[in-house]
């Protein structure tokens, strides 16, 4: 769902809303001027993940407007131009996602944060542990107003099977009194396997039990929730808590992703990956390292450009990424990539890596004009004592194969 309903009866109000949402979200927002109006658009477009509208309607002056569209179960976030205890209780019982008080140069920017956060709570999972059935209705019922993909767990036990089976899980809540494994167990054992720039952890604890919170803090949450807390306090924490791992995913990608290609970088394979090649080696998993050089590269810029020489390197990454979405890819800089697959077969690393020369050969670039390219491959499974000779032995290989008319493949067993 990519689309924001707006209702709203003032034409100078929706002009302004819809041009800057629009503006400032690159999201599509459409706009009625009646609660009759936009039943009638929900009625036969289910594209919207949120409705924005004001208090009152003008056929719907009760605010029944809000009542009928809680039962779609579509997110509703309402502007409002005063608040007070009255208002915000009533439209809270109403069940409505949000609101916003628009009366000061800062309601914009929250406004545009609250509908942001909506649109990407879509693609966000969340698991919540707790044993106390009306809790845990209560922490999840707001979870899904929030447009999140919500798991449930009664104990750490039923947690930790959970994440195994969805490691798309970004978030735990959890409490501290559970049976078979508490909250503090579950957060140690949780941080055993993630941390914190990957997984977010929010504890749960009561008002009386202080130490918990120093505890939840000292053995790896990331926030901690005191009972009984607001939905404002929950939508709070959790958001929070979201925007700093997606910060971390930010600042990551910068530091170990190439910018032209986006695949990882040389510092993501000496700083990351090395780890991954000591545990597959320790286990007695298969390791098959592989170097690619583009053919002729340098014909490229200088008939047509650099820039045209980027779009190759771009075209090139985005098919290497596509027809090895299972294996670490990356750019080792200029017309150079590689490529780690663990625990596969040579047979099969050395098959699929031939078929991806014969695709490349038979891609058509759009440079204006369709250009073809070939690239040369050194690859080996010989396990080296570091990564970083595994790498070498690679390139020598490629170099060999360049050496040998290019547009083919070398390996150790020759």
């Amino acid at each position: 769902m990519n689309r924001i309903l707006l209702i709203e009866d003032g034409q100078m109000i929706t002009h302004a809303l819809s041009s800057s949402i629009s503006k400032e979200l690159a999201i599509e927002i459409d706009s009625v001027d009646s609660l009759a109006e936009a039943k009638a658009r929900l009625a036969v477009n289910h594209d919207y993940f949120a409705v924005l509208t004001g208090q009152s309607d003008p056929d719907a002056p009760d605010n029944e407007a809000l009542d009928e569209i809680m039962q779609l179960h579509i997110p509703v976030v309402v502007i409002t131009a005063s608040f007070s205890e009255k208002t915000r209780n009533e439209l809270l019982e109403r069940g409505l996602t949000n609101y916003i008080v628009y009366d000061s140069k800062h309601s914009f920017s929250d406004l545009i944060h609250i509908l942001q956060r909506l649109y990407l709570n879509q693609f966000v999972s969340v698991l919540v542990v707790e044993d106390v059935f009306t809790d845990m209705q209560f922490i999840t019922k707001q979870l899904r107003k929030w447009l999140l993909n919500v798991h449930e767990a009664k104990n750490g036990i039923e947690a930790l099977n959970i994440l195994e089976r969805h490691p798309e899980i970004k978030m735990v809540l959890a409490n501290y009194h559970m049976p078979e494994m508490n909250g503090m167990e579950l957060v140690k054992a949780l941080r055993e396997k993630h941390d914190k720039e990957n997984l977010a952890i929010i504890g749960i604890s009561a008002l009386d039990e202080k130490l918990l919170s120093a505890s939840f803090i000292k053995y790896g949450a990331n926030d901690v929730l005191t009972k009984p807390f607001s939905p404002e306090e929950l939508l709070c924490r959790i958001n929070h808590n979201l925007e700093m791992l997606e910060l971390q995913t930010d600042l990551r990608d910068v530091i170990y992703r190439d910018h032209l290609t986006q695949l990882f970088n040389r510092r993501y394979l000496f700083e990351k990956v090395e780890k991954q090649f000591r545990s597959a080696k320790s286990a007695g998993q298969s390791i098959t390292m592989g170097v690619m050089d583009i053919d002729h590269f340098k014909r490229i810029n200088d008939s047509y450009g650099h820039h045209s020489g980027d779009a190759v390197l771009q075209a090139v990454s985005a098919l290497f990424s596509q027809r090895f979405p299972d294996c670490i890819t990356f750019r080792l800089g200029g017309e150079e990539f590689g490529l780690i697959l663990f625990d596969t077969p040579f047979e099969i690393a050395l098959s699929r890596i031939e078929q991806f020369r014969h695709d490349l050969k038979g891609t058509a670039i759009d440079l204006g004009h369709p250009v073809y390219i070939t690239a040369s491959f050194g690859v080996t499974d010989e396990l080296t004592e570091q990564l970083e000779e595994m790498l070498q032995a690679a390139d020598r290989l490629l170099y060999l194969a360049k050496q040998q008319g290019r547009d083919q493949i070398c390996t150790n067993c020759e």
